[in-house]
């Protein structure tokens, strides 16, 4: 989800290894096609991780062989191996909340996205190696471990057609939420893929994480395998749409009910940008936005209810909240939530929204 918009890069099924298949030196001499022309991947990797300090690098480099160790001992799940690392960089905070520290939650997810889910990537495409071509053809982008081969236009509107069902009685469970745009939404997603798994644990469908799979009733079990219910999407359609009910739920108490609810196709684009970035984002953003309407309606001679009216209305138009480049409303909001990410996060949300609602009207007018 925060992931919505995550490229592909992997289409390799991570399994139990053979110890006999990959040592750890063997990501020292993966084919050109799969590293950079004069380097090899790992000497990549510590570039890409964490720089050029050597001291830094030598800690890096045994972390890596950590790694593929415990890959190749049958431990592939991201998160375990994640915590693998972390933990032996911070021993003293084994079983310590993390979400209270954002310094530490950003190390973490660096030790993910840079360390652990590029090098089981690697692992995986030593098993079985892919052509340059393929792996052009996808993108660079946040790894994926995706167990299905590649479809054909056939198979995915025959894919796609079969989902129709489950969204129809999934929007059930989040009333006024057209069926449209809540498929859309898994397009923007996932593309309709149900199997994919990003770097930062988010998985299947509608990209869920681990921990609003468990409030929404899903069990995660080992990310990426049978157990875990991400993956199905006959659960996991009605879990987003249960999601997008919640976040509903949230920004009208938080922030609507202060600086005015959207109406139509807006409300909708409020909704699923919390979906993306979280409902403490787009309060935010619409606290700015207000204010930001308030200046307005005084300059223009307003006052009172009429300046109120003015402000709640502005801030309920979803284009609004991305005027003012670095300063627009959105922007500030993701500076807050995503301070390592901020511009990044802001276009990510700013057009998570608008390209789900593009998307229906499109096929609206093709179907027209």
């Amino acid at each position: 989800m925060d992931n919505g918009t995550t490229a592909m890069a992997n289409d390799q099924t991570i399994q139990r290894m053979d110890p006999a298949r990959a040592r750890p030196d063997a990501l020292l001499r993966q084919p050109t096609t799969s590293r950079s022309v004069g380097k090899t991947a790992f000497e990549t990797r510590l570039e890409q991780a964490l720089g050029s300090d050597p001291q830094t690098q030598r800690r890096v480099r045994e972390e890596l062989k950590t790694i593929v160790m415990a890959a190749q001992a049958g431990f592939t799940d991201p998160w375990q191996l994640t915590d693998l690392i972390f933990q032996a960089r911070h021993p003293e905070l084994i079983g310590a909340d993390l979400s209270q520290s954002p310094e530490l939650l950003d190390e973490w997810n660096e030790i993910s996205a840079q360390l652990v889910q590029p090098t089981l990537n690697d692992l995986a495409a030593l098993q079985s190696p892919r052509s340059a071509s393929e792996t052009a053809a996808e993108g660079a982008g946040a790894p994926r471990l995706d167990a299905s081969p590649r479809a054909t236009g056939k198979d995915k509107m025959a894919a796609a057609s079969a989902l129709d069902p489950i969204i129809e009685q999934a929007v059930a469970l989040c009333p006024g939420l057209p069926p449209q745009f809540l498929k859309s939404l898994l397009v923007q997603e996932s593309g309709l893929r149900p199997d994919v798994v990003n770097q930062y644990g988010y998985a299947g469908i509608a990209q869920i994480g681990r921990r609003e799979a468990r409030e929404l009733g899903l069990a995660v079990g080992a990310p990426g395998t049978e157990s875990d219910e991400r993956l199905n999407p006959s659960l996991a359609i009605p879990a987003a749409a249960r999601l997008l009910q919640v976040k509903a739920q949230r920004l009208t108490e938080m922030a609507f009910a202060r600086y005015g609810t959207p109406q139509g196709a807006e409300y909708w684009k409020f909704v699923m940008g919390a979906y993306n970035g979280g409902e403490g984002t787009i309060t935010v953003a619409m606290g700015h936005a207000y204010r930001d309407g308030m200046a307005r309606a005084r300059a223009e001679g307003l006052s009172g209810p009429e300046a109120v009216a003015f402000a709640r209305e502005w801030a309920t138009k979803w284009e609004h909240l991305a005027l003012g480049g670095e300063d627009a409303p959105l922007a500030l909001a993701a500076a807050r939530y995503f301070p390592k990410l901020a511009s990044q996060k802001f276009v990510e949300i700013r057009n998570y929204p608008e390209q789900i609602v593009a998307r229906v009207a499109r096929r609206r007018t093709a179907a027209g």
